[in-house]
């Protein structure tokens, strides 16, 4: 294996003392990626010559008890009761959730919060699901960049337990479902 990275090392050393691609009629970022993607290509064929399995990252998994407290392998994730709330949410709907639409699941996320606050005034707790839902308010902005942050300083492999997705476009957590156990 780390022969094929020495050599990716050597050809790109190699390709950056070469003539400017652009000499060849073709933008360089052009040629550029056309090399790159014929040496993966190259790299590809050499590791399954060899019979190399490359190893996948383990992930731990997701445990959710039946008090709602969340565990990444053997760690507890710690977070306010809101932030809380929105990763339930999330690890409950992998297909993701739009966050304009996100009043759709207004009842779900007032019974996790019901179950995680630490407050029985039914009126607070529906004020703050409400706050959550409104989108001139970036409540639900605020909760999602609490779970991130709490969850890359509780595991190494953050991004794949990490409520992320393009602007715009539905946010998700990226990791299988499989892993995902609800007690």
């Amino acid at each position: 294996m780390w022969d094929v990275a020495w050599f990716a090392v050597y050809y790109l050393a190699q390709r950056a003392l070469e003539e400017p691609p652009a000499l060849y009629g073709m933008g360089w970022e052009e040629r550029e990626t056309e090399e790159l993607l014929t040496f993966v290509r190259l790299a590809m064929k050499e590791v399954e010559r060899r019979g190399v399995k490359a190893p996948l990252p383990q992930l731990e998994s997701v445990r959710i008890t039946r008090t709602l407290r969340i565990y990444i392998g053997q760690k507890e994730l710690k977070v306010r009761p809101m932030a809380k709330t929105v990763l339930l949410l999330f690890l409950k709907h992998p297909e993701g959730i739009a966050l304009k639409s996100i009043s759709d699941y207004q009842k779900e996320l007032r019974m996790y919060y019901r179950r995680v606050s630490r407050s029985c005034d039914s009126s607070a707790i529906d004020q703050r699901v409400c706050r959550m839902m409104d989108i001139f308010n970036n409540e639900l902005n605020v909760s999602i960049a609490r779970v991130n942050s709490a969850i890359a300083k509780l595991v190494d492999k953050a991004d794949n337990y990490q409520i992320g997705g393009a602007a715009g476009a539905p946010k998700r957590i990226g990791l299988d479902q499989e892993l995902v156990i609800w007690e």
